[in-house]
């Protein structure tokens, strides 16, 4: 499954990510500070997917119930996490149970493993509310129609 036949995907759908069910519950468009965009497809169990199409990238995550201080690099669960990006963006639109407001404006940092996982820590500037996210990068060939 390609990221575009991900995206036109409607809400209910159910996607095999990593051989595992991800039932696309709802989404939101993210408008990143340099005019790109980002989408957060959210699912029934506190997991969302990042499409991010102009990089050909997808990433799981999974919502993460610790609460995480990072600088530079962060220490979780016996692991060390570098920091590798940051941005913001608003968003632009949302339908279904997207977790995310419109207009609301996101900051968010990405740390990465030596092993490739990733943690995103993601903050609301207008509610001050951070959540984590822990993942890992997603191919083409590790997303399938059910």
């Amino acid at each position: 499954m390609t990221l575009s036949e991900l995206l036109s995907l409607p809400l209910g759908e159910t996607v095999s990510v990593f051989n595992q069910p991800f039932t696309y519950v709802g989404r939101s468009e993210v408008t990143l500070d340099d005019g790109s965009k980002m989408y957060w497809l959210f699912n029934d169990e506190d997991g969302m997917l990042s499409v991010a199409p102009a990089e050909e990238e997808l990433v799981t995550f999974d919502h993460l119930e610790d609460e995480v201080e990072a600088d530079d690099s962060v220490f979780l669960h016996g692991k060390e996490y570098e920091f590798s990006y940051e941005g913001a963006g608003k968003i632009t639109s949302s339908d279904g149970e997207s977790q995310m407001e419109n207009d609301d404006r996101y900051l968010f940092n990405e740390y990465e493993s030596s092993d490739g996982e990733k943690l995103r820590i993601v903050s609301n500037e207008n509610t001050g509310e951070t959540d984590a996210y822990l993942g890992r990068i997603v191919s083409e060939d590790d997303l399938n129609e059910i």
